[in-house]
């Protein structure tokens, strides 16, 4: 019985974590430092624009609109500012 209330709480940090987990993108680095990230990526800044690595701010699809940004949520979480 211990066992499966261990498994349980294994499973409900794991989806609060998973849910926390947005990916960040900014037309420029100064906008992905505004949000709180730490560094900023250029691997794909064409298609989706500047990584914002490590951001603390957005931390759901309601918080990438406050910030005016288009959210897109399926089996990753993304906002685009």
């Amino acid at each position: 019985m211990k066992q499966v209330f261990i498994l349980l709480a294994a499973l409900l940090c794991t989806a609060a974590v998973a849910d926390a987990t947005v990916f960040a993108y900014a037309s420029t680095c100064a906008r992905c430092k505004s949000i709180g990230a730490r560094n900023c990526g250029y691997g794909s800044l064409r298609l989706k624009g500047v990584s914002c690595d490590g951001q603390t701010t957005i931390r759901s699809c309601a918080d990438c609109r406050r910030r005016l940004g288009r959210c897109t949520s399926s089996f990753i979480t993304e906002c685009f500012l």
